[in-house]
């Protein structure tokens, strides 16, 4: 334990210019060597409370050295998610709730490491920095693969999902596609950094190897400094930063003149202009969505925008007609809508809606319903009242875009002569298949993230996608991933490879990601077709 001995070590949290809260945690304990990053997941104050868990969890069981530092760290994390998960079946505000994470355990000069999610853990000599812990996210791992250089993944509009967590479902240690584990030695020149993605999505790792070295031996300061480039950058999400650095980690370039040690940014107590200025534009935004209303009062024709009241959402959609639109403010609905024909449904802030079956049944039916809308809401299983689906589309076309299902029995339902776009959605955790596609539908499934389906306790795995016969989907850019079965099921019929072979499948070829059950017939893509990503 010579190095661990001799490590200095430093860590700091940070709002960000963008949250209210903070739903990141860092736990250092230096003189058992424990580094660990977590970032809270789900909305509604839970990711705050399921990081604070994790803390108290993984402290709890890696101060007691019994077991290899892979069993501890295997253990505690396992210790964590299922903790989680039994705290959020307590309260149904935390339904739901999950967090991602990084641990290192320093023991014998080596770092074991455990991981999570798209938290991320840098090891660093002078002049070099390389990241040790894979992404657990479609864009991370395209990145990881050198489809996509730094800056392109950095940009890119799907950089934030993430298809495997703590806490959305139960766990054991050994459980595959759960935790990662890496070990190597420290280097007498070494240090690692431990951050959440409010620093790596927007400080590339060049520029984090210049800030630590800037400032090096003062790591306090130095993760001032790259906190302070993140808010400069955006400061779109909670900042989290762990240095754990041995005696010999030097600056690699010649001796910098001295810089002013940056403060961190206090987040309470204080409103900056730029929260001025955005104050002005939410006030603005307001305005702007009082004045439909306002119009509505005085004409009875043309579109209208209604805001869903105290009575519920089914109240407003009682009022409205083709070619309205309705705002859900956030919250947690427990009701049952039904889509209409031309009307707009939208959560006025993305993710800040919940909505919850009131019996079992469907929270989201579409009968009949040829155009409209569904947008930026969270439909949720509830323990009390898990849903049997979450969204069932029966002879309807509407768009459903930007939302998430978890906790149903089967995610989305689309069936009878339904063609509807499911476009950027997440559909995750559901105990059946996360969307089944039946009768002679033909959907089409674009941009959207559909993992870790399929695990319910009874009867046999289920793939994220499931097509029974006479269905005819089509799929685009599609990440389906680490679901308990195949990633899709294709129950006899022909089949087209092109329909599948634009989505990514954690890796899988086209061949191994579809599970063709009563060995249909197959009809290749045209030999000239160009490969794409998935493509066998």
């Amino acid at each position: 334990m010579a190095v661990r001995a001799r490590l200095h070590s430093a860590a700091a949290s940070d709002t960000g210019r963008r949250r209210t809260n903070n739903e990141d945690r860092y736990y250092v304990d230096a003189d058992r060597g424990i580094f660990a990053v977590i970032d809270g997941v789900g909305g509604h104050a839970a990711g705050e409370q399921a990081a604070s868990i994790a803390v108290e969890v993984l402290h709890e069981r890696l101060e007691r050295p019994t077991g290899t530092p892979e069993d501890r760290i295997r253990e505690a994390i396992a210790l964590a998610n299922n903790e989680i998960f039994r705290r959020a079946r307590s309260r149904p505000e935390w339904t739901g709730m999950a967090c991602v994470l990084t641990v290192a355990l320093i023991e014998d000069d080596v770092v074991t490491v455990g991981h999570v999610g798209d938290s991320r853990l840098y090891l660093l000599q002078p002049g070099s920095i390389r990241k040790m812990t894979p992404d657990h996210s479609p864009v991370g791992e395209r990145e990881d693969r050198g489809e996509l250089d730094e800056s392109e993944a950095m940009r890119h509009p799907r950089r934030n999902e993430i298809y495997r967590d703590v806490g959305t479902s139960e766990r054991a240690p050994d459980d595959p596609a759960f935790i990662d584990i890496v070990q190597f030695e420290m280097p007498s020149d070494g240090a690692i950094l431990l951050c959440s993605d409010g620093l790596s999505d927007l400080i590339g790792s060049a520029e984090i190897r210049a800030g630590l070295e800037r400032y090096a031996p003062d790591y306090e300061a130095a993760i001032a400094a790259l906190i302070d480039a993140a808010n400069h950058a955006g400061g779109k999400d909670n900042i989290t930063i762990v240095v754990v650095a041995a005696p010999g980690y030097k600056p690699h370039t010649r001796e910098i003149a001295p810089a002013p040690k940056p403060a961190l940014r206090k987040t309470r107590g204080r409103i900056p202009v730029a929260a001025a200025l955005a104050g002005g534009l939410v006030l603005g935004l307001g305005i702007g969505l009082l004045i439909p209303s306002i119009r509505t009062q005085f004409a009875d024709t043309g579109p209208r925008t209604l805001v869903v009241g105290p009575a519920g959402i089914n109240a407003t959609l009682g009022q409205a007609h083709s070619g309205d639109t309705v705002l859900i403010p956030e919250g947690r609905y427990r009701e049952r809508i039904q889509l209409r024909e031309g009307v707009a449904i939208r959560a006025r802030q993305p993710s800040t809606v919940t909505l919850i079956s009131p019996d079992g049944g469907p929270p989201v039916m579409a009968h009949k319903v040829e155009t409209g809308s569904l947008e930026g809401v969270w439909i949720q299983g509830d323990s009390e009242a898990p849903a049997s689906i979450g969204i069932e589309l029966l002879d309807s076309s509407p768009g459903i875009v930007n939302v998430r299902v978890t906790g149903a029995q089967t995610g989305i339902v689309v069936s009878g002569t339904s063609a509807p776009l499911i476009a950027s959605s997440k559909i995750s955790n559901n105990l059946g298949p996360g969307i089944q596609i039946a009768s002679a539908a033909k959907p089409r499934l674009d941009s959207n993230l559909i993992a870790a389906n399929g695990n319910g306790t009874a009867g046999a795995p289920k793939p994220g996608i499931d097509v029974q016969e006479a269905a005819r989907p089509v799929l685009k850019d599609n990440s389906i991933v680490d679901n308990a079965a195949e990633p899709i099921w294709i129950h006899g019929h022909t089949w087209q490879a092109a329909d599948f072979q634009e989505n990514f499948f954690g890796g899988l070829p086209l061949k191994k990601a579809v599970r063709l059950v009563d060995q249909p017939v197959v009809a290749s893509a045209p030999a000239s077709s160009p490969a794409k990503k998935g493509h066998p």
